[in-house]
């Protein structure tokens, strides 16, 4: 049913993440009115995306929880002093921290994050972690009476038999279409930045607000026609 009294929870990536620079189809569906508790973060792990959702539903209620996967090997790493000046202040692209902690994302520019990607990084145990929580959330939220909608921005490499008993929103990763498609030629490649354009959030949030059955579509639209004629 048609309703914009619904409150969501999303988590996701700097792809979805709303309180940066760049606009996302999160801003955009916050900008027409819809409720949305945005727990996710700038270049975070799938750790940090699905523990802050599962921490949030144990505080508050929600009608929906909209998960947006990252890809694998990412890793957030709790910072002091110390760690501040050697890993975050030297590092080029991931020089920022989010409540304490250092979203390095696949960075090997430190001899410890190097060091960690030759000896200890394990994909396999990765998507067992990432496969069980999946799992365990969406049995969580049926219990609960709360719609799950999961997004993949970047490849997964499910097995068929997780696939089988996953519902994944797209199987073809969001960032995929978007390179594949026309909007992708507007993009602004300043600071090495690979969150999508605002057109393809623009487009994003159309087709998410219709699979959320939030009645906002004609005033996406006009936001859309804002920027169609402005830049």
């Amino acid at each position: 049913m048609l309703s914009l009294n619904k409150k969501i929870l999303v988590s996701g990536c700097g792809f979805s993440y709303s309180k940066q620079t760049r606009r996302t189809w999160v801003t955009v569906l916050k900008a027409t009115g819809a409720t949305i508790v945005d727990v996710g973060g700038p270049a975070v792990s799938n750790q940090w995306i699905l523990n802050k959702a599962f921490l949030k539903l144990l505080d508050e209620e929600f009608d929906e929880v909209v998960i947006q996967l990252t890809s694998l090997g990412k890793l957030d790493v709790e910072v002091d002093s110390i760690r501040d000046l050697a890993l975050v202040k030297s590092d080029s692209l991931r020089n920022f921290t989010i409540n304490g902690v250092w979203p390095s994302s696949h960075s090997r520019e430190h001899v410890s994050k190097a060091l960690y990607y030759d000896y200890l990084n394990s994909p396999n145990l990765e998507m067992e972690d990432l496969f069980c929580k999946v799992t365990m959330l969406a049995n969580w939220c049926k219990t609960h009476g709360q719609q799950l909608t999961i997004l993949q921005a970047y490849p997964i490499p499910w097995t068929e038999q997780q696939q089988s008993q996953l519902e994944i929103f797209n199987l073809t990763p969001l960032y995929q279409k978007y390179t594949e498609s026309e909007l992708y030629k507007l993009h602004d490649f300043e600071n090495s930045n690979a969150v999508p354009n605002i057109h393809y959030q623009l487009d994003l949030a159309k087709t998410l607000a219709t699979h959320l059955e939030l009645p906002i579509i004609d005033r996406i639209e006009k936001i859309e026609y804002f920027y169609k004629n402005n830049m």
